[in-house]
């Protein structure tokens, strides 16, 4: 298995070649998952990438387009903004990590 614990398997059909990827559910896997942005006052990663700067603390007020973190892709920096005036209540993720498309990065009152 790969390190998301899926495994290649490889047939013929009508005499083509087809491969499928399927989860081993006996594989131990060490990869981290963080939870993701679901809820309307949750801010997610627009893409996946380097969490390079967080550039607000939990308890400051932000307005609407207010930057509020810093997504780091491809030697590309992505400036993600308020879309609404507001608090922050939490920050999960520490600065510095890697997270993927729509991982929970903060969560606004």
């Amino acid at each position: 298995p790969d390190e998301d614990g899926m495994c290649k398997v490889s047939f013929e059909l009508n005499g083509q070649t087809r491969t499928l990827s399927i989860k081993d559910e006996t594989a131990v896997v060490d990869k981290v998952a963080y939870q993701k942005a679901t809820e309307p006052n949750q801010i997610g990663a627009p893409l996946q990438g380097r969490l390079s700067k967080v550039l607000v603390n939990v308890g400051d007020k932000v307005k609407a387009n207010d930057v509020l973190f810093i997504i780091e892709a491809m030697k590309m920096e992505t400036n993600v903004a308020a879309t609404a005036d507001g608090v922050v209540k939490a920050i999960p993720l520490a600065e510095g990590g890697l997270v993927a498309q729509d991982d929970l990065i903060m969560e606004m009152e």
